[in-house]
């Protein structure tokens, strides 16, 4: 590490040690989506220190946006949040590296896209990404970080590389269109973004530096108007249709 690296992460590193920090240096995590967690999640992985982060969102920014997505302004509206979020945050690390791609992860690239990744996190709004994300952890034996937030809720979960359990144990059923509620419609605040954004990279360096146990098998739960913080546990199901034959 040079010395101008050394002083970006010169208030972390006394916490973490320098083999930790080198450990972060090395690793590669990909964020599949940009907006209220990703923005969040993608800013701090590359604070943090990690080496690559890539960033994949189809959508541009929208004015509804601003209000819980740190990385963007006014001016931004319209531009691609993926190629954005690269500009912003590529020069803070001079070590590291950050690669924005404009596409919408599906079954047909989810293989190109995901692979060769120490660490998938999930800051999408639709369960066909993370069906698709639990597939491809499942199959290639690789953690997984899930978050999803709504009015003043948010949940997260940490999938082991073993896979069991998994994303469908939880969510055995895919919704039907339409079934699961938009923030368009319920609204949202946003410190929740911040607050399940946080606790999402915060499994990630646990997963990378292995400084404590991730929250596997169990779904955490925040409310912050009447503040309620709970651990839900995960079973594995013998019929799932992902990882019940391991």
């Amino acid at each position: 590490m040079n010395p101008e690296t050394y002083d970006i992460f010169s208030r972390q590193i006394p916490y973490l040690g320098m083999k930790k920090q080198d450990m972060l240096l090395r690793s590669k995590v990909v964020v599949v989506g940009c907006g209220g967690l990703g923005s969040f999640v993608t800013s701090m992985l590359v604070r943090s220190g990690v080496g690559f982060v890539r960033v994949i969102d189809h959508d541009v920014v929208e004015e509804s946006n601003l209000h819980r997505v740190s990385l963007f302004n006014g001016e931004d509206i319209g531009k691609s949040k993926a190629f954005l979020a690269e500009k912003r945050l590529k020069s803070i690390n001079p070590e590291g590296r950050v690669e924005g791609i404009e596409d919408n992860l599906n079954p047909a690239n989810a293989e190109k896209l995901l692979s060769g990744f120490d660490v998938v996190v999930d800051c999408s709004d639709n369960m066909e990404a993370r069906y698709l994300i639990n597939r491809f952890c499942f199959k290639n034996e690789k953690p997984w970080v899930y978050g999803s937030i709504l009015r003043d809720e948010g949940v997260s979960s940490t999938f082991s590389p073993e896979g069991r359990p998994c994303f469908a144990c939880l969510y055995p059923r895919k919704p039907r269109p339409g079934a699961i509620p938009l923030c368009s419609v319920e609204g949202m605040l946003s410190p929740i973004a911040g607050m399940i954004a946080s606790w999402e990279v915060m499994e990630v360096i646990k997963l990378l530096t292995k400084i404590s146990e991730p929250n596997y098998k169990k779904l955490l739960r925040i409310r912050l108007k009447k503040p309620k913080f709970e651990f839900l546990n995960i079973r594995a199901k013998r019929n799932c249709e992902v990882c019940g034959k391991k």
